[in-house]
């Protein structure tokens, strides 16, 4: 009987201790629409990685957690780049790729304040023999009075920084 009992005692402690979390789905959360282009079509791909980093992302101070971060950075570097993919067209060949690691993730809570940090390495290569052109370092830090149920628009807009940042790399990368 007293094992029992005990058991009951560790399971109750397991299920109050656990806490609760919400994860907030970034695709969704920020309004981003989710329409594919095949690559074929676009002389820059950009694939996205962030084996680095933990997905989801939690947001330290509150019980909320951010998922899809490869999908929405991948977006918004995409959007950010496209008028560089545009210009290369001609000179794309078979068309180039961005390769995007997020290898630093930061989200915190203090307050009435979200705070997000990102960090990333990109290397960009041709698609075609995959020849190594260049890699830079670009990092992000966004904040916002805002809740982190509703901090989606926060994490995006750091993610639309690094993509903008990544474009003005891309337009001096000699090709």
């Amino acid at each position: 009987m007293r094992t029992w009992s005990s058991l009951l005692v560790l399971a109750g402690c397991a299920v109050a201790c656990s806490g609760h979390t919400t994860t907030i789905p970034l695709l969704t959360a920020a309004g981003i629409p989710l329409t594919l282009t095949p690559t074929s079509q676009v002389p820059l791909e950009v694939v996205t990685r962030s084996t680095a980093i933990r997905d989801p992302l939690p947001v330290d101070g509150s019980g909320v957690s951010y998922a899809d971060i490869e999908g929405a950075l991948g977006h918004a570097v995409s959007s950010a780049t496209a008028p560089w993919a545009q210009a290369h067209r001609d000179a794309a060949g078979g068309g180039w790729t961005l390769l995007v690691e997020v290898i630093q993730a930061q989200a915190e809570y203090d307050g009435d304040r979200l705070v997000v940090s990102l960090g990333t390495q990109a290397s960009l290569r041709t698609r075609d023999g995959n020849r190594y052109i260049g890699q830079t370092f670009v990092r992000c830090r966004e904040a916002g009075l805002t809740e982190p149920e509703k901090g989606g628009p926060v994490v995006y807009g750091c993610m639309t920084h690094l993509g903008r940042d990544l474009a003005g790399w891309l337009g001096g990368v000699q090709l």
